[in-house]
């Protein structure tokens, strides 16, 4: 019988037993994690099992007729037995963990003879649950480290696996008892776990795991480096069971997986300038100021990954970074971030439109109205939260969203367009900021195809937080319809005028640290991007500034594709981060935004272009 034949003949034994091949592909979860010398571990066993973990080691030596776990003779001690450790918790779990498996690796540190009649007498509490071909359970038994012989392989119970580190020298029916390949990682690579493996020695270990998948059993390797760039690597690889000593870390890297991971299903088409504009030292009439709330690189750069290498942002050649600390501490918050470049001056955490003594700061948005421009406010949250506050409100604190609302009563802002309706039905005095608006002739809208249609020219539309809600929740194209009713409504004012919109939830997603809720969020932020760069090349007097008030989650990027559009991104935080963010720009002037400044030389180079003459 030839090689062929025999591997065939081998497959179709191991599918009459129920054991399929491994498919190689699939999503890893922290039940394909294994708590290596699990024992070590300042909680044996507990540590492991409620991170999730779907594989557990201890090593073991026979000793006056009971199972101890140590690594050597000498840290045998009496407290730590198998029973102890491992199998009395482990009864007490499954009891109440009705649908939780787990794969128990036992080492056998010497003398299987003596170990193995051990195991089956010590593991017979467990005997309900084993797992074994023709036996589906809950608990995987297998053995490792020095055992038997393939000889007598068969002469041990149907419950009990072995794990091994060759593939020939079995019967189908030796074979039938392997539950487990094990290799040294060595054997194939010798690696540190930084950077990536090299093309030869990816093929050297991927022939390993092909070989095993092949023969239709599973496979470990032990004596890997035991970092996130080896994890990463071992899971592109398709190796089954991912081995460490920090169970804590594979754990939390492997919980966050789902929410860390994000494959667009499409990508969608950029706008490619013209450029005829850009640099130019003509007039500014209109500017249009884009903040991506909680936007860093690595949220912008992972949008470009998940659409496919394409970006309006990156359209844009002018570029500089903000520094974005605020009066009062090194981390900034999207109050004293936006009152920077909306009012000019740092300002303490949480303060809105006031600087560090609490003094009013006069935005943006008011001198635009004063040299005749029109003034918009678009935002996707809450109209009194932080970034559309600050360009009207004048509060020390943030969270006062009924003063905030009520300081929206004297702003000169034309169109200002969020949620947070309940925010303005507060009454001071008998009325409400809204009844006071409507004696400045404003008009107030609650439905969003009302606002897109209205004539009005001074408006406060306040939605419901259902066509607020995330992009991923089903948002659709608010903001860009947003940004073009009002482009609309003030691109014939002969005075031009200055809009503030934002991408108000890519920060939502930083804090949640959901990968695909940035993404999408940044996604919808820039297609609105791409819609003002087509407006400033069409007008030729638009200047199109980016940027952000801070970063949110301290988001890396740990691996990509950017041909399949996949992302996998890995949050240090859920709050924001102290790391400048880029502020790109595009149309006349966009060369005063080059270099590295401070935030508030945002507001000091846009209001020199609003009084320019």
């Amino acid at each position: 019988m030839n090689k062929l034949t025999k591997q065939i003949t081998l497959l179709a034994l191991l599918a009459a037993a129920g054991i399929t091949v491994n498919a190689q592909t699939k999503a890893y979860t922290v039940a394909d994690a294994h708590s290596h010398n699990d024992y070590k571990n300042n909680i044996p066993f507990l540590r492991a099992y409620e991170k999730g973990f779907g594989s557990i080691e201890a090593d073991v030596y026979a000793v006056n007729g009971q199972l101890m776990v140590a690594h050597d003779k000498k840290e045998i001690s009496a407290k730590r037995s198998l029973k102890l450790l491992y199998i009395d918790p482990l009864i007490e779990k499954f009891k109440r963990d009705g649908q939780r498996k787990l794969r128990l690796l036992i080492e056998i540190k010497e003398d299987h003879k003596a170990v193995l009649p051990l195991v089956i007498k010590e593991l017979k509490p467990l005997e309900q649950y084993f797992s074994y071909p023709g036996h589906p359970g809950r608990l995987s038994i297998v053995m490792t480290g020095a055992v038997p012989p393939a000889a007598e392989l068969n002469n041990y119970p149907d419950w009990i696996s072995f794990d091994v580190d060759h593939l020939d020298g079995f019967t189908p029916k030796q074979w039938q008892k392997i539950g487990l390949v094990s290799y040294p990682f060595e054997k194939y690579v010798k690696w540190n776990g930084k950077g990536v493996l090299n093309h030869e020695e990816v093929s050297k270990v991927k022939a390993a795991i092909d070989s095993v998948h092949h023969a239709g059993k599973m496979i470990r390797f032990w004596e890997t480096p035991d970092t996130k760039s080896s994890w990463l690597a071992l899971i592109r690889l398709g190796v089954d069971v991912i081995g460490t000593d920090k169970v804590e870390e594979l754990g939390d890297f492997l919980n966050k997986k789902p929410k860390d991971e994000y494959v667009a299903p499409a990508a969608y088409q950029v706008y490619h300038p013209t450029y005829n504009s850009d640099g130019s030292a003509k007039k500014v009439k209109n500017i249009i100021l884009c903040i991506g709330d909680g936007m860093g690189l690595s949220q912008i750069y992972s949008t470009y990954t998940a659409n496919r290498g394409q970006l309006n942002i990156f359209q844009m050649l002018n570029i500089g970074f903000s520094i974005t600390n605020s009066a009062d501490a090194y981390i900034t918050d999207s109050a004293a971030g936006g009152t920077a470049f909306a009012g000019g001056q740092k300002t303490n955490d949480r303060a809105v439109g006031v600087d560090s003594l609490g003094k009013p700061l006069k935005s943006l948005a008011v001198y635009s109205a004063e040299a005749g421009k029109k003034t918009a406010d678009i935002v996707a949250c809450e109209l009194t939260d932080a970034t559309p506050a600050v360009f009207y409100a004048h509060q020390s604190e943030r969270s006062e969203a009924t003063a905030i609302a009520n300081d929206m009563v004297s702003t000169p802002i034309d169109i200002l367009l969020g949620s947070g309706y309940n925010d303005f039905t507060k009454k001071v005095n008998g009325e409400t900021p809204l009844d006071k608006m409507r004696q400045r002739g404003y008009t107030i809208i609650r439905n969003f195809d009302e606002f897109l249609n209205s004539p009005a020219k001074k408006i406060v539309a306040l939605m419901d937080d259902s066509v607020t809600r995330p992009k991923m929740a089903g948002r659709g194209n608010y903001l860009p319809l947003a940004f073009n009713k009002v482009k609309g409504a003030f691109k014939s004012n002969p005075e031009g005028f200055f809009m503030m919109v934002e991408g108000s939830q890519i920060d939502h997603g930083g804090h949640a640290n959901n990968l695909q809720q940035v993404i999408t969020e940044n996604a919808d932020f820039d297609r609105v991007v791409g819609d003002a760069l087509r407006f400033a090349d069409e007008d030729g007097e638009t200047l199109v500034i980016v940027t952000a008030d801070h970063e949110t989650g301290g988001l890396t990027l740990l691996d990509g594709d950017i041909k399949k559009g996949y992302v996998w991104g890995d949050f240090s935080t859920n709050d924001h981060t102290g790391t400048p963010v880029p502020v790109f720009a595009y149309g006349p002037h966009s060369t005063d935004f080059r270099g590295v400044y401070n935030n508030t030389e945002i507001f000091n180079r846009l209001l020199a272009l609003i009084k320019a003459k």
